[in-house]
């Protein structure tokens, strides 16, 4: 019987890779359009593209936490599945350990990148399969990526990471109905967590928890990630719990990223106006501050048809004519602060 998951490893993708001088995560100009088709009696053509991931350039340090906040329908859960291979990028590259995920590969070489990479998604009710008890959802990663492993063996090895979750032996009899949505995220983590990846994906992973219970799954998440030396990329909607969790926050609008930087200071020394208005709808536990919201004019344009230039551009305060004509790239204006603006606050 085999005690650790190197022993039965026999592809080595990343010999080249060094972990200090390169980054575990990289998209570069990632595009993924989702066509939009217009059907007639005997034909469907294809007449415009819903842009949810338009020219992400990203990257992960191992063992940091990047925190990717944005509205709803700015392409962030799309950046992440299409991370780790659950849809196929339309234009643009994602490296892992300086391996393109994307390139042609054997069957063996797909499943050892896709086991370095995996995800908790943000319902933990409807990614259980209601059908299954809990055994048998954290084993099922082990009979696809290690069908030769003892079934005894599967078995100690999901009561394992019950436990590092924070549930009981006997829970793994139970079906996921049984469960609060707190437990259901466990299991959710403990099922991601079963082959020992690397980089975990968390698509909000607590914005339907109650605010107690998020405490826990976060406090959770940070102490596995010291324990297994995890790398993560939380995806989440509210600004305070990036804050809380975060190395390194994206601010993404429209499927691109706004403004790139190191937690504190993206805090202390906003950049972009769309950051601004997001900081500004940060609720205040004391009511003798006062608060100076920023109300947006407009609605978020559609992703089929965005507007030239700034994507941000029709509902923003600084806007001039360069905005709505001049094409943006992600610019440094101070170390390791990335910002999509041609009028940032520096």
């Amino acid at each position: 019987m085999a005690s650790t998951f190197e022993e039965y490893e026999t592809i080595d993708l990343f010999s080249s890779w060094d972990s200090k001088k390169q980054p575990v995560v990289q998209l570069n100009n990632l595009k993924k359009w989702f066509p939009v088709s217009q059907q007639s009696l005997l034909f469907s053509k294809v007449v415009a593209n819903i842009k949810a991931v338009d020219g992400v350039q990203l990257f992960v340090n191992k063992g940091e936490t990047l925190g990717l906040v944005g509205e709803s329908g700015c392409g962030k859960s799309t950046t992440a599945r299409v991370t780790v291979k659950l849809e196929e990028p339309t234009e643009g590259s994602v490296y892992f350990k300086g391996v393109d995920i994307f390139q042609p590969m054997t069957k063996e070489e797909e499943l050892v990148i896709k086991r370095q990479l995996q995800m908790v998604f943000q319902d933990p009710y409807s990614s259980l399969n209601p059908r299954k008890m809990v055994l048998d959802i954290i084993k099922e990663p082990f009979d696809i990526h290690f069908p030769d492993m003892l079934y005894e063996e599967k078995e100690s090895r999901v009561l394992e990471i019950l436990a590092k979750v924070g549930l009981e032996d006997y829970h793994a009899l139970r079906y996921p109905h049984e469960f609060s949505g707190g437990q259901r995220q466990r299991i959710g983590i403990a099922r991601a967590l079963a082959i020992h990846p690397e980089v975990l994906l968390l698509d909000e992973p607590v914005s339907a928890l109650d605010v107690s219970v998020q405490a826990q799954i976060l406090n959770l998440l940070h102490d596995l990630q010291k324990e297994l030396n995890l790398t993560f990329m939380f995806i989440a909607h509210d600004l305070s719990v990036i804050k809380h969790v975060s190395d390194r926050v994206a601010v993404m609008y429209l499927g691109k990223i706004m403004e790139l930087s190191p937690t504190g200071d993206l805090f202390r020394k906003t950049a972009h106006p769309y950051t601004v208005s997001l900081l500004s709808a940060i609720p205040r536990p004391d009511p003798r501050i006062k608060m100076d919201r920023i109300l947006l004019e407009g609605d978020v344009p559609s992703p089929i048809d965005p507007p030239p230039g700034c994507p941000f551009n029709p509902r923003c305060w600084k806007a001039q004519e360069i905005c709505s004509k001049k094409t943006l790239t992600l610019d440094e204006i101070r170390p390791d602060h990335y910002c999509a603006c041609f009028f940032p606050e520096i």
